[in-house]
């Protein structure tokens, strides 16, 4: 299971970073257009998106892993929390772009 190092969702630009099992770190941005991740650069692999998609998309996949209304959370805090059970990036994304999908 990952683990989430850095976490900020009281800004405007909601982020977080999180160490995934095979040790690859990924970036979780929210920004007005939608939901960015990044694959963040480590040796041997340059930073890239693995994964975007606005934000009819976010609101779908926060509405299929929670009732939002029920709970008071945050779109970021839904998304890390399911985010840091994938073992690496290229599940991460392929699951996101199947939630979407």
């Amino acid at each position: 299971m990952g683990i989430i190092v850095t976490y900020d969702d009281k800004f405007a630009t909601p982020y977080c970073e999180i160490k995934l099992a095979s040790g690859e770190h990924v970036l979780l941005t929210l920004e007005k257009r939608g939901l960015t991740i990044k694959l963040l650069a480590h040796p041997g692999v340059a930073e890239r998106p693995v994964f975007a998609c606005g934000v009819d998309e976010v609101a779908e996949i926060c509405d299929g892993l929670l009732d939002m209304s029920a709970k008071k959370t945050t779109p970021l805090r839904v998304i890390a929390s399911v985010a840091t059970r994938f073992p690496d990036a290229a599940s991460l994304a392929a699951a996101f772009r199947k939630a979407v999908g």
